[in-house]
């Protein structure tokens, strides 16, 4: 397993991290990408390799959060491991500084937050959100992963239009936990684990799946642009 002080400490660019690993390079079940519930219509556009999310209502059942326009992949099973490279380029225009999450690690669960959410603050900074949830029924019985939170990436994402290279590595244990490493403009920004506690009845994440675009409260105008996005299996290098 990788510690995490190999990615702060050794991590000049990207590839100084990972390799690809060419015989599952296009990284399926997460590589295949559907709209995630629908949106509002022209809220999400594909042209050739770029999307384009805007405004929309939030499509998905339940949940307290107004805003939704992203896309998902097929999932995985937990019990796989692997690592895989979430790789795009990202534009926002804004005249909001309304928090909105960008990607999200997800494993079907009704209620708490995801296994990770990866959001961009008002300050333009990049922090996780993260639960472990107590039970299998809907609901909101959750444990915020200490680990995870209060991380704040150096870099701030202007919402004037510039675009940004987003590398985001997950290395799934094949026991139901992750670590994530996360990079802009190969600068590596954050990193954490998440790894539910056995027993007392947490819950225990059956699959996963990726999700992308923007994810929030309240409802603000935005245009987010990621072009060139895509998922590869990678080896992390020893």
């Amino acid at each position: 397993m990788l510690k995490l002080y190999s990615f702060g400490s050794c991590l000049l660019v990207l590839g100084l991290l990972v390799f690809s690993a060419p015989e599952t390079a296009n990284a399926s079940p997460l590589q295949t990408w559907k709209v995630s519930c629908g949106t509002d219509p022209g809220a999400l556009v594909k042209k050739g390799r770029t999307y384009f999310f805007k405004t929309s209502s939030n499509h998905c059942p339940g949940g307290i959060f107004n805003q939704r326009s992203e896309i998902a992949t097929d999932h995985m099973n937990a019990g796989r491991a692997g690592t895989y490279l979430f790789s795009t380029y990202v534009a926002v225009t804004s005249p909001s500084t309304e928090k909105f999450s960008i990607f999200q690690i997800h494993d079907g669960r009704h209620g708490c937050a995801p296994p990770l959410k990866i959001n961009v603050l008002p300050s333009g900074q990049l922090t996780f959100d993260s639960e472990y949830k107590i039970g299998s029924k809907p609901g909101n019985d959750c444990r915020k992963v200490s680990s995870l939170m209060g991380k704040k990436s150096a870099v701030r994402i202007k919402r004037d239009g510039t675009e940004y290279k987003l590398d985001v590595v997950v290395d799934f244990d094949g026991r139901g936990g992750f670590e994530v490493f996360v990079a802009v403009d190969d600068r590596p920004q954050i990193e954490g684990r998440y790894s539910p506690p056995e027993g007392q009845g947490y819950f225990k994440s059956q699959k996963y799946f990726f999700k992308h675009g923007s994810y929030s409260l309240n409802v603000f105008p935005y245009t987010l642009v990621s072009r060139d996005m895509r998922v590869k299996r990678v080896k992390l290098k020893q």
